[in-house]
């Protein structure tokens, strides 16, 4: 194996110099044909490739044909890389340059193959993912003109069929978009339609997202909502129709309508929040994207699934522009439990402290429902940040009988924890606080936070036998104050005592 590139260098540089001297021999166009299938038929078709003396048409169709062999002995792609390499640049280009054309057009199907965009009904033939393989080989080495021929049909190719092509030969869609970059994505957002599968859908978004330029990724995200938009309307719903009906008479069975209806209504919300929400998540930092999500997620006419879900795709891209329209949906009683979690996370996300005036509500008042009012409150702390700590020790509720679940209690004394500055002499006075639920916080904050010499006053409240109170076996039965120090202290032993042992090795 290791002397098989010297051999086949060798036999290539016997075909040149025999061609070379060879002054009467001429090669014709049958010779190069006939040469694909011949044992020694690669090496001159190598040979002519290199030869200076050939015309360049001439030169161009050899190196063609080392795409066109099939063959299982030799890679004519591998053997054209090979030759190209031998070449100056100025050659070089001026070869893809004459290349560029009968490559296209083997990539489309041949002369007679409908221009990218027709429907395709067939997968393509291995001689067109060799020509999709060959050509994309080519772009790095290619002038300006061609490579954006070249770019432009190599992607067009993978889009006339994104899911049944993206695998296709030796280079996935993915890997040629993201080494080919912006001129890629530019292409890509042709590609995107509403009748697309959406796992392609939301591939072509990310891909755009990732690496399309300004104009591209504005462009892509105009798109993407008009698709959203066309999935409501009647004529998809009857597309998604004609598609049950196919299937349902495909083996022969009865179409019924009734099913045929409610299929296509299924599957048109899986189309939505399956395919065109998510697909928005990677262009939502565009503003007409953004808008479009929020419109969605307020309106109470959409399913609480498809409010989620663009809620969701909003994710991590929420400014202060979308600040007061999330406020609206999270703070309205009437909005659904699970949008109002992701519209809390979405505020998160904007981080802005002009939030807080109409969030501190919900942690003051006594009739709040104990799980919004831990959701709220650990959104303020992470906004606040240590700023707001005394503000937020003085506003939870201290009326007789106030009910906090441990994992409320904890999930403050969390959030207190990853502050920096981290609050901790606020938080030690409060190991002293009249109000139990403050010193099970505190202590709760030392056993993530303290150190030994922190453990004399929490030891000092393995004795309060104050009683907590939250909802229905949320604490364990006779639990106190006191059990939830000792609780602390061990947390806290084992955590030093692991800091320790792994300073030491």
């Amino acid at each position: 194996m290791r002397n098989q590139q010297p051999m086949r260098t060798l036999a290539v540089t016997l075909a040149v110099l025999l061609l070379t001297l060879c002054s009467a021999c001429k090669v014709t166009e049958e010779d190069i044909e006939n040469w694909k299938g011949t044992m020694k038929g690669p090496g001159k078709l190598v040979a002519v490739v290199l030869t200076p003396k050939y015309s360049m048409e001439l030169r161009s169709r050899a190196a063609i044909a080392l795409v066109e062999m099939e063959r299982n002995d030799i890679e004519g792609i591998v053997e054209l890389q090979h030759a190209l390499r031998r070449l100056d640049e100025p050659t070089r280009i001026q070869l893809i340059d004459a290349m560029k054309d009968p490559l296209i057009t083997i990539m489309r199907g041949g002369a007679s193959a409908p221009a990218g965009g027709a429907a395709v009904t067939t997968g393509p033939t291995p001689l067109q993912i060799r020509a999709k393989d060959a050509g994309f080989l080519l772009i790095t080495d290619s002038s300006a003109a061609t490579r954006t021929a070249l770019t432009n049909a190599v992607v067009g190719w993978y889009v006339e069929d994104f899911n049944g092509r993206a695998l296709s030969g030796k280079f996935s869609a993915e890997q040629v978009v993201r080494q080919l970059g912006a001129p890629a994505a530019t292409v890509l957002v042709s590609a995107l339609n509403e009748h697309m599968p959406k796992e392609a859908i939301i591939k072509l978004s990310e891909l755009i997202g990732q690496l399309g330029e300004t104009a591209t990724k504005a462009t892509a995200a105009t798109r993407l909502i008009a698709i959203e938009r066309a999935m409501e309307s009647d004529e998809f719903l009857n597309w998604v129709k004609g598609k049950i009906r196919a299937q349902m008479s495909a083996g022969g069975g009865r179409v019924d309508e009734n099913r045929v209806n409610a299929g296509a209504v299924l599957n048109r919300e899986t189309f939505i929040n399956d395919g065109a929400l998510p697909a928005m998540k990677f262009l939502a930092d565009q503003p007409v994207v953004a808008n479009r999500l929020i419109e969605i997620a307020a309106s109470a006419q959409q399913s609480e699934t498809r409010r989620t879900r663009a809620l969701l795709a909003l994710e991590g891209k929420a400014t202060e522009a979308q600040l007061e329209a999330l406020l609206n949906i999270a703070l309205d009683a009437n909005t659904p439990a699970g949008v109002r979690d992701n519209a809390f996370d979405r505020i998160g996300d904007v981080r802005s402290t002009g939030s807080l005036a109409r969030l501190w509500p919900l942690i003051t008042a006594a009739g709040t429902e104990q799980r919004l009012r831990w959701r709220v409150g650990e959104l303020v702390l992470g906004i606040g940040g240590g700023s707001v700590v005394a503000e937020f020790i003085s506003k939870l509720p201290a009326a007789a009988g106030a009910e906090y679940a441990p994992e409320e209690l904890d999930g403050y004394a969390q959030k207190m924890g990853q502050m920096t500055p981290a609050p901790t002499d606020a938080i030690r006075a409060q190991l002293q606080s009249p109000r139990w639920y403050m010193r099970v916080i505190a202590l709760r904050y030392f056993a993530r936070k303290g150190v030994a010499s922190d453990e004399a006053a929490m030891q000092a409240l393995t004795r309060d036998s104050a009683p907590v109170h939250g909802p229905a076996n949320s604490w364990p039965a006779s639990a106190t104050v006191g059990t939830a120090a000792t609780e602390a202290i061990a947390f806290m032993h084992e955590r030093l005592t692991q800091a320790a042992d792994e300073a030491a090795h």
